[in-house]
Protein backbone atom coordinates (compact mmCIF):
# COMPACT_ATOMS: atom_id res chain seq x y z
CA UNK A 1 0.00 0.00 0.00
CA UNK A 2 1.00 3.52 -0.38
CA UNK A 3 1.38 6.31 2.61
CA UNK A 4 1.99 10.21 2.73
CA UNK A 5 4.65 11.31 3.82
CA UNK A 6 2.81 12.35 6.79
CA UNK A 7 1.34 9.44 7.39
CA UNK A 8 4.54 7.38 7.36
CA UNK A 9 5.79 9.58 9.28
CA UNK A 10 3.30 9.32 12.40
CA UNK A 11 3.01 5.83 11.64
CA UNK A 12 6.48 5.17 12.43
CA UNK A 13 6.79 8.10 15.29
CA UNK A 14 9.30 10.28 13.42
CA UNK A 15 9.72 13.84 12.37
CA UNK A 16 9.77 14.67 8.95
CA UNK A 17 10.78 17.51 6.59
CA UNK A 18 9.00 17.83 3.26
CA UNK A 19 5.91 17.76 1.67
CA UNK A 20 3.35 15.96 3.89
CA UNK A 21 1.24 14.97 0.83
CA UNK A 22 4.59 13.09 -0.95
CA UNK A 23 3.04 9.77 -1.75
CA UNK A 24 5.61 6.90 -0.69
CA UNK A 25 4.69 3.75 -1.96
CA UNK A 26 8.17 1.56 -2.11
CA UNK A 27 11.58 1.03 -0.57
CA UNK A 28 14.84 0.62 -2.67
CA UNK A 29 18.37 0.94 -2.48
CA UNK A 30 19.61 4.95 -3.39
CA UNK A 31 21.20 3.15 -7.04
CA UNK A 32 17.97 1.10 -7.91
CA UNK A 33 15.43 3.97 -6.67
CA UNK A 34 12.77 5.70 -8.40
CA UNK A 35 10.02 8.36 -8.14
CA UNK A 36 7.97 7.51 -4.83
CA UNK A 37 10.61 4.91 -3.30
CA UNK A 38 12.07 5.20 0.56
CA UNK A 39 15.75 4.98 1.34
CA UNK A 40 17.84 5.25 4.01
CA UNK A 41 21.24 6.68 4.87
CA UNK A 42 23.63 4.57 6.80
CA UNK A 43 26.56 6.96 6.95
CA UNK A 44 28.06 9.90 5.63
CA UNK A 45 30.11 8.08 3.58
CA UNK A 46 27.04 7.11 1.34
CA UNK A 47 25.63 10.80 0.83
CA UNK A 48 26.77 11.15 -3.02
CA UNK A 49 24.66 7.81 -3.18
CA UNK A 50 21.40 9.37 -1.86
CA UNK A 51 22.31 12.84 -4.02
CA UNK A 52 22.80 10.91 -7.58
CA UNK A 53 20.15 8.28 -6.12
CA UNK A 54 15.89 9.05 -7.90
CA UNK A 55 14.15 8.20 -4.62
CA UNK A 56 11.63 10.71 -3.01
CA UNK A 57 12.41 10.34 0.70
CA UNK A 58 15.58 9.36 3.11
CA UNK A 59 15.34 8.20 6.26
CA UNK A 60 18.59 10.13 8.22
CA UNK A 61 19.96 10.52 11.45
CA UNK A 62 19.66 13.88 12.54
CA UNK A 63 23.60 14.88 12.21
CA UNK A 64 22.88 14.49 8.23
CA UNK A 65 19.80 16.05 7.58
CA UNK A 66 21.05 19.57 6.64
CA UNK A 67 23.43 17.64 3.86
CA UNK A 68 20.80 16.55 2.08
CA UNK A 69 18.93 18.77 -1.03
CA UNK A 70 15.80 18.32 -2.50
CA UNK A 71 14.46 15.15 -0.92
CA UNK A 72 11.98 14.65 1.77
CA UNK A 73 13.82 13.34 5.11
CA UNK A 74 12.61 11.37 8.10
CA UNK A 75 14.29 11.66 10.73
CA UNK A 76 15.24 8.79 13.07
CA UNK A 77 18.56 8.21 15.88
CA UNK A 78 18.14 4.61 13.99
CA UNK A 79 17.86 4.96 10.19
CA UNK A 80 18.06 1.55 9.59
CA UNK A 81 15.98 -0.10 11.91
CA UNK A 82 13.19 2.44 11.16
CA UNK A 83 13.57 1.62 7.69
CA UNK A 84 12.96 -2.15 8.54
CA UNK A 85 9.98 -0.34 10.06
CA UNK A 86 8.92 1.58 7.34
CA UNK A 87 8.82 -1.71 4.69
CA UNK A 88 6.05 -3.14 7.45
CA UNK A 89 4.07 -0.29 7.33
CA UNK A 90 3.93 0.04 3.83
CA UNK A 91 2.61 -3.61 3.51
CA UNK A 92 6.06 -4.91 1.33
CA UNK A 93 6.70 -7.92 3.76
CA UNK A 94 5.77 -10.78 1.76
CA UNK A 95 1.79 -11.43 1.60
CA UNK A 96 0.90 -13.75 4.07
CA UNK A 97 -1.53 -16.67 2.19
CA UNK A 98 -5.02 -17.44 3.86
CA UNK A 99 -5.36 -20.03 6.35
CA UNK A 100 -5.88 -23.83 5.59
CA UNK A 101 -4.20 -27.37 4.63
CA UNK A 102 -3.32 -28.12 1.03
CA UNK A 103 -5.08 -31.68 0.11
CA UNK A 104 -1.95 -33.30 -0.54
CA UNK A 105 -0.43 -32.19 3.02
CA UNK A 106 -0.59 -35.25 5.34
CA UNK A 107 -1.82 -34.33 9.04
CA UNK A 108 -2.13 -36.93 11.60
CA UNK A 109 -5.15 -37.11 13.33
CA UNK A 110 -4.01 -36.58 16.64
CA UNK A 111 -2.48 -33.36 16.06
CA UNK A 112 -3.71 -30.27 17.32
CA UNK A 113 -3.65 -27.65 14.43
CA UNK A 114 -4.31 -23.99 16.01
CA UNK A 115 -6.61 -21.56 14.40
CA UNK A 116 -5.22 -19.16 11.51
CA UNK A 117 -2.67 -22.57 10.80
CA UNK A 118 -1.32 -23.19 7.05
CA UNK A 119 0.34 -25.86 6.07
CA UNK A 120 1.89 -26.06 2.44
CA UNK A 121 1.46 -28.87 -0.07
CA UNK A 122 2.91 -32.40 0.93
CA UNK A 123 3.50 -31.45 4.55
CA UNK A 124 3.91 -33.96 6.80
CA UNK A 125 2.34 -33.55 9.94
CA UNK A 126 2.92 -36.59 12.62
CA UNK A 127 0.84 -37.58 15.70
CA UNK A 128 0.71 -35.61 18.71
CA UNK A 129 2.03 -32.78 17.06
CA UNK A 130 0.87 -29.17 18.23
CA UNK A 131 0.87 -25.86 15.74
CA UNK A 132 0.23 -22.91 17.30
CA UNK A 133 -2.60 -19.84 15.87
CA UNK A 134 -1.52 -18.78 12.91
CA UNK A 135 1.71 -20.54 12.21
CA UNK A 136 2.81 -21.25 8.83
CA UNK A 137 4.25 -24.64 7.94
CA UNK A 138 5.89 -24.67 3.98
CA UNK A 139 5.33 -26.79 1.55
CA UNK A 140 7.20 -30.30 2.12
CA UNK A 141 8.07 -29.65 5.93
CA UNK A 142 8.03 -32.71 8.00
CA UNK A 143 6.78 -32.25 11.48
CA UNK A 144 7.65 -35.64 14.11
CA UNK A 145 5.56 -37.09 16.43
CA UNK A 146 5.09 -34.98 19.49
CA UNK A 147 7.00 -31.65 17.97
CA UNK A 148 5.46 -28.65 18.90
CA UNK A 149 5.68 -25.19 17.24
CA UNK A 150 4.23 -21.92 18.79
CA UNK A 151 1.95 -19.48 17.82
CA UNK A 152 3.29 -17.12 14.51
CA UNK A 153 6.00 -18.95 13.49
CA UNK A 154 7.04 -19.58 9.67
CA UNK A 155 8.47 -22.44 8.67
CA UNK A 156 9.58 -22.19 4.86
CA UNK A 157 9.94 -25.35 2.39
CA UNK A 158 11.41 -28.64 2.94
CA UNK A 159 12.29 -27.82 7.14
CA UNK A 160 12.63 -31.20 9.48
CA UNK A 161 11.25 -30.65 13.28
CA UNK A 162 12.67 -34.35 14.59
CA UNK A 163 10.68 -35.84 17.31
CA UNK A 164 9.97 -34.35 20.43
CA UNK A 165 11.45 -30.60 19.29
CA UNK A 166 9.78 -27.35 20.62
CA UNK A 167 9.80 -24.54 18.97
CA UNK A 168 8.69 -20.87 20.64
CA UNK A 169 6.30 -18.17 19.24
CA UNK A 170 7.54 -15.83 16.46
CA UNK A 171 10.10 -18.30 15.15
CA UNK A 172 11.78 -18.21 11.57
CA UNK A 173 12.73 -21.17 10.11
CA UNK A 174 14.40 -20.87 6.63
CA UNK A 175 14.01 -23.77 3.58
CA UNK A 176 16.62 -27.03 4.58
CA UNK A 177 16.71 -26.14 8.28
CA UNK A 178 16.67 -29.38 10.15
CA UNK A 179 16.24 -29.60 14.10
CA UNK A 180 17.09 -32.41 16.26
CA UNK A 181 18.68 -34.92 14.29
CA UNK A 182 21.11 -37.12 16.33
CA UNK A 183 24.08 -35.62 17.71
CA UNK A 184 27.52 -37.27 17.11
CA UNK A 185 27.82 -39.38 19.40
CA UNK A 186 29.76 -42.47 19.89
CA UNK A 187 31.61 -44.56 22.14
CA UNK A 188 34.58 -46.53 21.17
CA UNK A 189 34.75 -50.48 22.45
CA UNK A 190 37.31 -52.93 20.78
CA UNK A 191 38.49 -50.87 18.14
CA UNK A 192 34.90 -50.14 16.43
CA UNK A 193 32.40 -47.02 17.03
CA UNK A 194 29.21 -47.73 18.86
CA UNK A 195 26.18 -45.31 18.37
CA UNK A 196 25.16 -43.46 21.79
CA UNK A 197 21.18 -43.15 21.45
CA UNK A 198 20.48 -39.31 21.82
CA UNK A 199 18.00 -39.36 24.14
CA UNK A 200 17.26 -35.28 24.42
CA UNK A 201 15.56 -33.10 22.40
CA UNK A 202 16.02 -29.40 21.30
CA UNK A 203 14.28 -26.45 22.52
CA UNK A 204 14.05 -22.74 20.42
CA UNK A 205 12.84 -20.27 22.10
CA UNK A 206 10.53 -17.47 20.85
CA UNK A 207 11.70 -14.92 18.42
CA UNK A 208 14.74 -17.03 17.33
CA UNK A 209 15.30 -17.07 13.53
CA UNK A 210 17.59 -19.60 11.72
CA UNK A 211 18.82 -19.44 8.17
CA UNK A 212 18.53 -21.94 5.24
CA UNK A 213 20.00 -25.41 5.62
CA UNK A 214 21.56 -24.57 9.39
CA UNK A 215 21.43 -27.99 11.53
CA UNK A 216 21.02 -27.89 15.52
CA UNK A 217 21.63 -31.48 16.84
CA UNK A 218 19.34 -32.78 19.90
CA UNK A 219 21.05 -33.73 23.23
CA UNK A 220 22.12 -37.03 24.08
CA UNK A 221 20.32 -36.58 27.91
CA UNK A 222 19.88 -32.95 28.13
CA UNK A 223 18.56 -30.82 25.87
CA UNK A 224 20.10 -28.68 23.24
CA UNK A 225 19.15 -25.01 23.49
CA UNK A 226 18.69 -21.96 21.86
CA UNK A 227 17.75 -18.85 23.88
CA UNK A 228 15.60 -16.42 22.71
CA UNK A 229 16.05 -13.54 20.07
CA UNK A 230 19.23 -15.30 18.82
CA UNK A 231 19.55 -15.15 15.01
CA UNK A 232 21.29 -17.98 13.32
CA UNK A 233 22.55 -17.27 9.60
CA UNK A 234 22.81 -19.93 6.83
CA UNK A 235 24.78 -23.42 6.90
CA UNK A 236 25.24 -23.26 10.65
CA UNK A 237 26.48 -27.05 12.14
CA UNK A 238 25.17 -26.53 16.43
CA UNK A 239 25.98 -29.81 17.80
CA UNK A 240 24.23 -31.96 20.75
CA UNK A 241 24.08 -30.19 24.19
CA UNK A 242 24.84 -26.57 23.20
CA UNK A 243 23.28 -23.72 24.84
CA UNK A 244 23.08 -20.20 22.93
CA UNK A 245 22.30 -17.29 25.11
CA UNK A 246 19.53 -15.32 24.38
CA UNK A 247 19.80 -12.51 21.73
CA UNK A 248 23.07 -13.82 20.20
CA UNK A 249 23.69 -13.90 16.45
CA UNK A 250 25.42 -16.20 14.30
CA UNK A 251 26.85 -15.87 10.95
CA UNK A 252 27.06 -18.35 7.96
CA UNK A 253 29.01 -21.77 8.37
CA UNK A 254 30.13 -21.24 11.91
CA UNK A 255 30.03 -24.81 13.95
CA UNK A 256 30.00 -25.26 17.32
CA UNK A 257 31.01 -28.75 18.78
CA UNK A 258 29.09 -30.60 21.47
CA UNK A 259 28.50 -29.43 25.35
CA UNK A 260 29.66 -25.96 24.64
CA UNK A 261 27.87 -22.89 26.13
CA UNK A 262 27.34 -19.48 24.68
CA UNK A 263 26.63 -16.78 26.57
CA UNK A 264 24.17 -13.69 25.57
CA UNK A 265 24.32 -10.94 23.65
CA UNK A 266 27.32 -12.76 21.23
CA UNK A 267 28.32 -12.18 18.09
CA UNK A 268 30.29 -15.58 16.50
CA UNK A 269 31.52 -14.32 12.73
CA UNK A 270 31.36 -16.45 9.54
CA UNK A 271 32.92 -19.74 9.59
CA UNK A 272 34.44 -19.51 13.13
CA UNK A 273 34.96 -22.91 15.13
CA UNK A 274 33.96 -23.64 18.85
CA UNK A 275 35.24 -26.64 20.12
CA UNK A 276 33.18 -28.74 22.92
CA UNK A 277 33.03 -28.50 26.29
CA UNK A 278 33.54 -25.11 26.40
CA UNK A 279 32.10 -21.73 28.05
CA UNK A 280 31.96 -18.28 26.37
CA UNK A 281 30.91 -15.18 28.11
CA UNK A 282 28.38 -12.61 27.59
CA UNK A 283 29.01 -10.00 24.97
CA UNK A 284 31.70 -11.65 23.79
CA UNK A 285 32.41 -11.09 20.02
CA UNK A 286 34.57 -13.46 17.51
CA UNK A 287 35.61 -12.97 14.71
CA UNK A 288 35.60 -14.50 11.17
CA UNK A 289 37.95 -17.78 10.96
CA UNK A 290 38.72 -18.31 14.09
CA UNK A 291 39.13 -21.07 16.08
CA UNK A 292 38.15 -21.23 20.11
CA UNK A 293 39.42 -23.78 21.75
CA UNK A 294 39.61 -22.97 25.56
CA UNK A 295 37.01 -20.96 27.92
CA UNK A 296 36.75 -16.86 26.94
CA UNK A 297 35.52 -15.97 30.24
CA UNK A 298 35.26 -11.87 29.85
CA UNK A 299 33.42 -9.92 27.84
CA UNK A 300 35.59 -8.16 24.32
CA UNK A 301 36.28 -9.12 21.10
CA UNK A 302 38.78 -12.20 20.11
CA UNK A 303 40.13 -12.84 16.92
CA UNK A 304 42.72 -16.00 15.45
CA UNK A 305 44.19 -17.31 12.39
CA UNK A 306 46.76 -15.68 10.09
CA UNK A 307 45.68 -12.95 8.06
CA UNK A 308 45.64 -12.84 4.01
CA UNK A 309 48.51 -11.61 2.21
CA UNK A 310 50.25 -11.98 -1.33
CA UNK A 311 50.64 -15.49 -2.22
CA UNK A 312 54.08 -15.56 -2.43
CA UNK A 313 54.82 -13.95 0.33
CA UNK A 314 52.33 -16.53 2.66
CA UNK A 315 54.43 -19.39 1.16
CA UNK A 316 57.74 -17.63 2.78
CA UNK A 317 55.85 -16.97 5.80
CA UNK A 318 55.36 -20.58 6.15
CA UNK A 319 58.58 -22.04 5.91
CA UNK A 320 60.07 -19.63 8.54
CA UNK A 321 56.74 -21.24 10.83
CA UNK A 322 58.95 -24.01 11.18
CA UNK A 323 61.79 -22.70 12.33
CA UNK A 324 60.03 -20.60 15.18
CA UNK A 325 60.72 -22.42 17.76
CA UNK A 326 64.59 -22.31 17.13
CA UNK A 327 64.39 -19.75 16.92
CA UNK A 328 62.79 -18.86 20.20
CA UNK A 329 65.61 -20.99 21.74
CA UNK A 330 68.23 -19.12 19.82
CA UNK A 331 66.67 -15.97 21.36
CA UNK A 332 66.87 -16.90 24.91
CA UNK A 333 70.17 -18.09 24.51
CA UNK A 334 71.38 -14.41 23.53
CA UNK A 335 69.23 -13.01 26.40
CA UNK A 336 70.85 -15.71 28.91
CA UNK A 337 74.38 -15.28 27.48
CA UNK A 338 73.63 -11.33 27.97
CA UNK A 339 72.75 -11.39 31.40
Amino acid sequence: MSLTLQQLAESLDLEFRGDPDLVINGVASPASAKGGDLCYLLGKKYLAEIADSLCSAVIVHPQFAQLIAAKAVLLSAHPQYSFVHAIEELGLDPVRQAAGIHPSAQVAESARIGAGVRIGANAVIEEEVEIGANSIVGAGCVIEHAACIGSECRLHSRVTLAHSVRLGNRCILQSGVVIGGDGFGLVRHRDRWRRIPQIGSVIIEDDVEIGANTTIDRGALDDTVIEQGCKLDNQIMIAHNVRIGAHTAIAGCAAIAGSTTVGRHCKISGAANLTGHITIADHVTITANSLVHSDIRKPGVYSSGTPLMENALWHRANVRYKTLDRLAKTVAKLYKSND
